[in-house]
């Protein structure tokens, strides 16, 4: 992954905790700045027993899933949230946050529609804008790699289909040039043959001469 999309995504990715003091929420939180995220989860988890549409828990439990590489739970955990929040600016941030799911998940084109969805609620967002460019930029390097690939296999194709044509020529020509000398060869043969008949029988027809003139040499 390109380092500046890795930088965004950490950026974006912390808790919300500033509303609640101390149990569960607290300690998960110091858990999290800690970078342990499985410690975060199972706490966060403990207060999304008591508050599970809560819209702050949620997330902060979905960010926690996220940094564990936990992206499938992560994603429904922010949809979670998205359902049971009316504040635009935190669904933009979930809208992001979802997005970076969908790349990590593999599905740059999901990825890309969450941007945008995020991009529309804040139109400020520069870190959403650097996604969409990231992401458009590289799905049109990805399809002029592919259109280059496809001119390259098509390119092949021919040379090797012309290779065949020229392979088929040369063998078919080495047939009919075997075919020929064998005649030629059959022809000499018979030739020869007619000729030493020919020979036997001028011979014969001398002998036969010579015996009625009295000659015997």
């Amino acid at each position: 992954m390109n380092r500046k999309i890795i930088i965004v995504i950490l950026l974006i990715l912390s808790v919300w905790g500033v509303s609640y003091s101390g149990g569960n929420m607290n300690k998960g939180t110091r858990l999290y700045e800690k970078q342990d995220f499985n410690g975060a989860v199972e706490n966060f988890l403990k207060e999304h027993s008591k508050k599970p549409k809560d819209p702050v828990v949620n997330y902060n439990l979905a960010s926690a899933y996220y940094k564990s590489g936990d992206f499938d739970k992560a994603f429904e955990t922010y949809e979670t949230v998205l359902n049971n929040t009316e504040d635009i600016n935190f669904k933009s941030a979930v809208l992001y946050n979802m997005g970076n799911c969908a790349y990590r998940k593999g599905d740059s084109d999901l990825a890309l529609q969450y941007y945008k969805s995020s991009l529309k609620l804040n139109s400020k967002d520069m870190q959403a804008k650097h996604n969409i460019e990231f992401l458009q930029n590289d799905k049109n390097k990805n399809k002029d790699n592919k259109n280059d690939k496809n001119q390259k296999n098509n390119k092949d194709g021919k040379q090797q289909q012309k290779d065949r044509q020229d392979k088929e020529q040369k063998e078919q020509q080495q047939k009919q040039n075997n075919q020929q000398r064998e005649k030629d060869q059959y022809l000499l043969e018979y030739f020869d043959k007619q000729d030493k008949q020919n020979q036997n029988k001028q011979q014969n027809a001398q002998s036969v001469n010579n015996k009625r003139n009295g000659k015997t040499w």
